[in-house]
């Protein structure tokens, strides 16, 4: 039987804010989620309830390069007319998220934000043991971030509400699958009633 959660130590605890880039966020874009507009202002309040209480705050941004993401344009032919440029503006953190100058901010070119950045470093480096997972997509960079927390042996939380998939049924197949075997999976109204 999975352990309970009864709080969640701020000053041990990141929340990682998953690709908030204008490419998915942005009316019109290519890449843009369903849906993901609506839970923009849930998302930033929930932010700043977080560093309010002294949770470190890291937002990631996915880019995209042919010769640096050789397996991503054999799965994506036509990725690099899609965006995540980093020199334009659909790579951007969205402009009603932040980051704020206390916040640490990384690029990353895999799904997975662990993977080559040296974010796990930065956590033991804190002492972190609590990460929670917000962002999107959802079954893509936020489950594969979520689950490589995991296995680095990280306590994981998964926002429900505020992690994006712009699929309801895909959305509560990663939530359920994540809740079962790699984590929690909380409300972001638990999860603030856990950070005291």
């Amino acid at each position: 039987m999975k352990a309970k959660i009864s709080r969640l130590n701020p000053k041990e605890t990141v929340l990682l804010v998953i690709d908030m880039q204008n490419d998915f966020i942005e009316k019109g874009k290519k890449l843009e989620v369903r849906g993901i507009r609506d839970g923009i202002s849930k998302l930033k309040a929930f932010i700043d309830y977080c560093r309010g209480k002294g949770v470190l705050i890291i937002y990631t941004r996915h880019y995209y390069t042919k010769s640096g993401n050789p397996i991503s344009t054999l799965l994506f032919s036509n990725l690099s007319d899609r965006g995540l440029n980093r020199n334009a503006k659909g790579f951007e953190i969205h402009k009603d998220l932040g980051p704020e100058k206390r916040d640490l901010l990384i690029d990353k070119k895999r799904y997975d934000a662990f993977f080559k950045t040296g974010l796990n470093e930065i956590l033991k480096s804190r002492r972190t043991r609590n990460i929670i997972i917000t962002g999107t997509m959802t079954q893509v960079c936020c489950e594969s971030t979520a689950r490589s927390a995991m296995f680095l042996d990280y306590v994981t939380v998964f926002c429900s509400d505020l992690t994006f998939s712009g699929d309801e049924i895909v959305q509560k197949a990663v939530l359920k699958t994540f809740n079962k075997y790699f984590g929690w999976v909380f409300s972001s109204n638990k999860a603030r009633r856990l950070l005291k």
